[in-house]
């Protein structure tokens, strides 16, 4: 019994396997690194390859690399997004810095008063703030700017008289109003947009979302019929399959019968030389 496991252990050591898949403890026995199971022989590793707990290994770790790479892209893209939006908020504040620092006191003073009184105008007018509507085009027709029916309801002096100052700047600031003077953050026209918009029916299943019950169970039913020699093929797998996981167990469980009995030698070992010990100190008293 043991010239014929010495010789097994010197086939085993001659047949290694290259696989990637495959490799060696250091009592050089093989060992499978997806599974972590050990093949005992070279020869039962295609076996091995081919059985049902191999295959859904394999597609249990191809799952989690896919999902893992998922993951970082995912994390990458949003990394890029939040950059973006970082230089979009930093190339706004310095826009807006060189308008800020070109306007002098007097300027501030004048600025801040004709826009307290056409503010104050405005709200009077309309009822609301000036910056209620983040739509200019959305807003109210302002009451005084004025129709034609009013103008050719005014007598002919009132036209003859020439505008004073603070008309003209008042029709200079609703002009201003109207149009985009100075082009708003990205963030913040996002942020104070007026959205309009007409509910769309979804015509197609979004993806993601599970099918039809009907479509899927069509689908199910329409499979491609194996041939006889894909029958027979898939035949000889699985009972080759059957074969080596039989041989495999019947040699665990070899292996295990030679370890017990082995420790049954080995106790009666130990037992003998404590009766030996037991005598001799017997014979010694």
């Amino acid at each position: 019994m043991s010239d014929a496991r010495a010789l097994l252990r010197a086939k085993r050591q001659e047949a290694r396997i290259s696989h990637p898949l495959a490799s060696y403890n250091a009592s050089g026995q093989l060992r499978c690194i997806i599974c972590g199971t050990l093949v005992k022989f070279a020869s039962a590793w295609e076996g091995h390859l081919g059985s049902k707990a191999h295959r859904t290994n394999v597609v249990r770790i191809k799952e989690e690399e896919r999902q893992r790479e998922e993951a970082e892209e995912a994390e990458r893209l949003q990394t890029q997004q939040m950059e973006v939006e970082e230089a979009q908020q930093q190339a706004g504040s310095k826009r807006k810095a060189p308008l800020d620092d070109n306007e002098g006191p007097e300027d501030d003073e004048d600025s801040d008063a004709t826009s307290t009184s056409t503010s104050k105008k405005q709200k009077l007018d309309t009822g609301f703030p000036t910056d209620f509507f983040s739509d200019p085009s959305r807003a109210p027709i302002l009451a005084g700017a004025g129709s034609d029916d009013e103008d050719e309801e005014k007598p002919s002096s009132a036209l003859a008289q020439p505008p004073s100052a603070i008309d003209l700047e008042y029709e200079r600031f609703q002009k201003e109003l109207l149009q985009a003077q100075v082009p708003e953050d990205a963030h913040e026209t996002y942020e104070r947009a007026t959205i309009v918009a007409e509910p769309e029916l979804a015509s197609e299943v979004p993806e993601g979302f599970p099918a039809n019950a009907e479509e899927t169970k069509a689908e199910e039913e329409v499979k491609p019929e194996l041939t006889e020699e894909e029958k027979r093929q898939q035949k000889e797998a699985e009972e080759k399959e059957l074969i080596m996981d039989r041989l495999l167990e019947e040699e665990r469980a070899q292996e295990e019968a030679d370890m017990k009995v082995q420790m049954m030698k080995n106790r009666l070992e130990a037992f003998k030389k404590q009766r030996e010990t037991a005598r001799a100190a017997k014979k010694a008293s």
